[in-house]
């Protein structure tokens, strides 16, 4: 700040003096001696005004590549084909696999049975392979919320790709739910489909993303229906 601000502001019934040291989004920090204090720009005289936002912040809009616009419109309108009958019987018998393992909270068959579900779906869907890492508590979001799972792409000309998904939750640590846990399975494979199906450079959450994880997921979760 190259110039020196003075202002006064109320606290506790007194009218305290200081110089102002940084401006915020909503208060302003002013120093007075040892002390240091955020004054709502409303408190202070002379009269303050926030700084204004500059173009820069997260919430400004970004110019789409061609390649952008493209996938996304694709991922909006893209259809998964229902699993054949006999292909849902298979995937049954590893998913009731994983909802037992859940509900006896045994790390190494949640693991197991995740991993041989997708290895089943990606034969199924002719994908690469991927490994499904599990275990864990959920990680809290900024905003209050979990991250539930994530789908990796590494390396340039030979890529690894692999999910995690977590166990439990994050402020019990309890074992997810077996629908719960499937869903996000298959959300994060879903990401997996839309690569190398309808090969997407990017692959967003368009209510046709929505839709396809929605056709397999309902297949899927009958066998945890019988419960």
């Amino acid at each position: 700040m190259s110039e020196e601000i003075r202002i006064s502001f109320p606290y506790k019934g007194e009218i305290l003096t200081g110089v102002v040291k940084r401006f915020n989004r909503k208060t302003v920090t002013v120093e007075t001696g040892t002390l240091k204090f955020r004054v709502p720009y409303s408190l202070s005289t002379p009269k303050l005004k926030p700084p204004k936002p500059t173009s820069t912040n997260r919430n400004a809009k970004k110019k789409w590549s061609a390649t952008q616009s493209k996938d996304y419109e694709r991922s909006k309108t893209a259809a998964m084909k229902p699993l054949a009958k006999s292909s849902v019987k298979l995937l049954h018998k590893t998913t009731m696999m994983l909802g037992d393992s859940l509900k006896l909270g045994d790390d190494e068959a949640i693991k197991k049975y995740s991993n041989l579900l997708l290895s089943e779906l990606n034969s199924m869907y002719n994908l690469p392979h991927l490994t499904v890492h599990t275990g864990g508590k959920r990680r809290l979001t900024r905003s209050g919320g979990q991250y539930y799972g994530l789908y990796r792409t590494r390396g340039d000309t030979q890529k690894k790709y692999s999910i995690s998904v977590f166990s439990r939750t994050a402020k019990k640590q309890k074992y997810v739910f077996p629908k719960t846990f499937l869903r996000t399975l298959i959300h994060e494979w879903g990401h997996h489909y839309d690569r190398h199906v309808l090969s997407l450079v990017n692959t967003y959450h368009t209510k046709g993303f929505y839709d396809r994880i929605n056709t397999l997921y309902g297949q899927l979760k009958e066998a945890l229906d019988k419960d």
